[in-house]
């Protein structure tokens, strides 16, 4: 049995990115891999309304600390059900987390990341992951399987 040409390429290509995104999430924060997973899912989660909002208010994303009202926040479920950690395991990762300031917790027990992005280690680390995208787009071109084809959906 034969696979499409661009399968392999492809998921070749998506666990070097994997990985080396993964490689750059830990040594920024040096946690566990658990931990990292959990400061990523609320950093996404903090992110996601700011990033919409920026559509029409684009001055936004220049701001180190925009106003928590922009920002999202997840609860310890969410966490649980997007990254499948167990629930018990979330909670005190995130117990933890919270104790030594990589994650913020309101008043509701919903959690946001902290805005560390005017903190230089954070900023290369997303200069390095768009250096780990791009690298991940020039291997999908070399091996001939970035094009679009009635496969993807």
């Amino acid at each position: 049995m034969r696979i499409p040409s661009h399968v392999r390429p492809r998921a070749y290509a998506g666990v070097e990115l994997l990985l080396d995104v993964v490689y750059i999430a830990q040594s920024i924060v040096g946690l566990d891999l658990e931990s990292t997973l959990i400061c990523y899912c609320v950093a996404e989660a903090t992110a996601r309304p700011l990033i919409a909002a920026a559509q029409t208010e684009p001055d936004l994303l220049l701001l180190a600390a925009p106003p928590e009202e922009k920002r999202g926040s997840i609860s310890r479920l969410a966490i649980a059900d997007r990254t499948g950690l167990p629930r018990e395991t979330v909670r005190r990762r995130v117990k933890a987390l919270v104790e030594k300031g990589w994650l913020i917790e309101d008043d509701k027990g919903r959690l946001k990341a902290p805005p560390n992005l005017k903190d230089e280690t954070t900023q290369r680390a997303a200069d390095d992951t768009f250096a780990a995208v791009r690298r991940y787009n020039k291997r999908l071109r070399s091996l001939g399987a970035d094009g679009v084809n009635d496969t993807d959906k």
